[in-house]
């Protein structure tokens, strides 16, 4: 009778390919928060950049044609408050933002159950849109920065030329 030679991975090796797997899986999850991390700076940066850009543009709206502007009041509907362009203080213009460009859809990137914009706060992520100065609309957003630690507040003034 002939034996038959049985081929497979001994112990030694199985183990080694464990431990290289580890290694890699290890390095790979330390890579991955950092990636994680500067996106949601980067997304922070751009919801307050797009409310820069929204309020400039519905101000001149505003200052050219007159009338209403249609900023929504309830998410994901179609349902809209006529605020009226003339006679409207900037402090409620500012309020009405902050509902309008959180029922867009905009969300706190590092806690996805707050909306983006707010009155008051200093969460991370958010974006503080006020109007204390007259005819002057504050918009004030903190982020991490790359070290995930040192927060970060970038600033914009728009101006009220209704």
């Amino acid at each position: 009778m002939k034996k038959s030679a049985i081929k497979a991975f001994t112990l030694i090796e199985l183990l080694v390919v464990v431990a290289i797997i580890g290694i890699l899986a290890a390095v790979g999850v330390v890579s991955f928060g950092g990636f994680t991390g500067s996106a949601k700076t980067n997304a922070t940066k751009s919801n307050h950049a797009a409310a820069i850009k929204s309020i400039s543009a519905e101000i001149k709206k505003c200052e050219i044609q007159g009338g209403n502007l249609s900023l929504k009041t309830t998410a994901g509907s179609s349902t809209v408050a006529n605020v009226p362009c003339s006679g409207t203080s900037t402090a409620t213009l500012a309020t009405n933002f902050i509902a309008h460009l959180n029922n867009e859809g905009f969300k706190n990137p590092y806690n996805t159950s707050d909306g983006a914009f707010i009155a008051t706060g200093t969460a991370v992520g958010q974006t503080v849109i006020t109007s204390a100065v007259a005819k002057t609309i504050k918009l004030e957003t903190r982020y991490y920065e790359s070290d995930g630690v040192t927060v970060k507040t970038d600033t914009a003034t728009i101006t009220d030329e209704r």
